[in-house]
């Protein structure tokens, strides 16, 4: 329309059209979750309204949403149970014939998947106006990013968000499928019940890819500040060699000039000129500059019928043909970018504000997910060894009596932990590393007022970075991810000994039951045998005695 001008920007911004006045608006970062968000609320992962996310892309609490989702939370609560129940003969042929440890171990983890759900909904229902605030301070941060030329790209977050959804159903439907099929006995209906088993690790997966989806968000907005500083530092660099080589440039000229001057000649040697080129110098004399200067003609004859050409300097190529172009450089102007390094420091510290706040409000989910996966990956691989041992395991877990699916299940569970460890680890270092790039700025800058902008930021910076924590019981960090490897190499060689020292008691006490058994079938069959003897020696003794009669 005329009147209405549309300007189009790159994958971060909407095209907007405004009568008067042209302002950029950034893509909210929520609409690269559409898709998550639609599964998540029917699931009842999330009880925001779904109505204003789809129009505004915005999360707003609702009461229908949270209606839902307790509904939900209750339903899953009662199949459950069901399940358990269901399956529940075994469980009780586990304690008769299973040590006391196995069967404990199995109880409490059979709960431990059920309570990891119920803390991802329960927190998402306290948290669901808190969530839409992080994810407006988000959109306020792009505002203020945009405006320092900072460049984002949130099309990879979808991309990212479908993979991650791909794979989860994969997974999920893998491990349920293969254990339904192998392990289950699928001909009596109440077998069906074994689907509600894969309703926990679903919904935890679902609330873990918010988590993790965010988390990267931030690691790109951390990463579009250090390439701006980093930017900053080779225009400037650029800008150094363009005067470097200018200045080379303009000496060379002057070293030519001194090389391409006209040689003087002596008039002593006039008769040889005559001779050689049939030149004048005499008639060539005259004041000023143009005195004892030869002026060849070309194409002259010499004495010996050759002709003269007119010398000419060799054209020399450009080396470098960026040589003349200009670079301009806002280092060199500390006045100027010191405006721009404090908007930046500012933008970091909302960033790592924000990312406080977002390790806050996924403290409990984070430290149950951890705490289900240390249990889960060790009681798989020991439930794995009872299972080579022909003993027998808890219910829940019988995928641990095949070792492709055993391998499937510590896969997807360890999985989900060591990508949020990883992530939060490098989101944290690409915080810390502003402070690196900031620091180049004043080293290539080689200017006091910009040293003392930059040391002024950088303490600022120092108390900026951030670092992410189960409820402060840990940090995610890679150390942590070494040290949970080793617990669970300790902790199960610990429950493998248990296991031989119940089995070898249990062992003995059989052989001293059948000893004892033995020993009083043999006790009864000497008993019976004294008794014959007595009776016989009885009876002779009666028999032999004369009567009185």
């Amino acid at each position: 329309m005329p009147g209405w001008p549309c300007i189009y920007h790159s994958s971060l911004f909407w095209p907007t059209c405004r009568m008067s006045q042209v302002t950029p608006m950034v893509q909210p970062l929520l609409l690269q979750f559409q898709q998550l968000f639609f599964l998540s609320k029917v699931v009842g992962v999330l009880p925001q309204d779904l109505t204003k996310f789809r129009h505004k892309n915005v999360l707003e609490k609702s009461r229908n949403g949270m209606i839902y989702m307790l509904g939900m939370l209750a339903l899953y609560v009662v199949l459950y149970n069901l399940l358990i129940y269901s399956f529940s003969e075994e469980d009780r042929t586990l304690k008769a014939t299973q040590s006391t440890l196995t069967f404990v171990i199995g109880l409490f983890l059979t709960y431990i998947g059920l309570i990891m759900m119920a803390t991802d909904q329960v927190t998402a229902l306290f948290n669901q106006g808190r969530l839409g605030e992080l994810y407006e301070r988000i959109r306020v941060v792009d505002e203020r990013l945009y405006r320092e030329q900072c460049q984002l790209d949130n099309s990879c977050i979808a991309k990212r968000i479908r993979i991650m959804l791909v794979m989860t159903i994969i997974f999920e439907l893998f491990i349920l499928l293969t254990t339904y099929i192998e392990l289950v006995d699928y001909t009596q209906w109440l077998s069906l019940l074994w689907m509600v088993s894969a309703i926990p690790t679903f919904i935890n997966t679902l609330d873990k890819i918010w988590f993790a989806v965010s988390l990267y968000a931030l690691k790109e907005r951390f990463e579009a500040i250090n390439a701006t500083l980093e930017d900053l530092v080779t225009e400037h660099e650029k800008f150094q060699t363009w005067l470097t080589a200018d200045n080379d440039a303009a000496e060379l000229h002057t070293a030519d000039s001194f090389e391409t001057q006209p040689p003087q000649y002596d008039s002593n040697l006039e008769y040889l000129y005559k001779e050689l080129g049939g030149i004048d110098i005499g008639s060539m004399r005259g004041s000023g500059s143009k005195k004892n200067k030869v002026a060849p003609i070309a194409h002259s004859l010499n004495s010996f019928g050759e002709s003269i050409q007119t010398p000419r300097k060799p054209q020399q190529p450009n080396p470098n043909p960026m040589m003349n172009m200009a670079h301009e450089s806002e280092l060199s102007n500390a006045t100027k970018v010191e405006e721009k390094l404090n908007n930046l420091c500012q933008v970091h510290d909302e960033i790592c504000e924000i990312g406080k706040a977002m390790n806050g409000l996924w403290s409990y989910p984070i430290l149950s997910l951890m705490a289900y996966g240390f249990l889960i990956f060790t009681a798989q691989l020991y439930f794995l060894y009872c299972a080579t041992r022909a003993q027998s395991i808890p219910s829940l877990f019988r995928s641990a009596k095949n070792p492709f699916i055993t391998v499937i299940v510590l896969v997807y569970t360890s999985g989900k932990c060591i990508y949020l460890i990883y992530l939060s680890w490098k989101t944290s270092l690409a915080s810390k590393r502003t402070g690196i790039s900031l620091h180049k700025c004043g080293v290539v800058a080689d200017d006091n007022l910009l040293y003392e902008i930059v040391n002024h930021l950088s303490l600022k910076l120092l108390n900026h970075s951030v670092d992410f924590s189960a409820c402060g019981f840990f940090t995610l960090d890679m150390e942590t991810l070494y040290g949970v490897s080793g617990g669970i190499t300790s902790y199960l060689i610990i429950l493998i000994q248990f296991n031989l020292a119940a089995q070898q008691a249990k062992d003995a006490i059989q052989s001293f039951n059948s000893f004892n058994d033995t020993a009083g079938l043999v006790g009864a069959a000497t008993e019976f045998g004294n008794e014959s003897s007595t009776l016989y020696d009885l009876v002779t003794t009666t028999m032999m005695t004369p009567s009185n009669y």
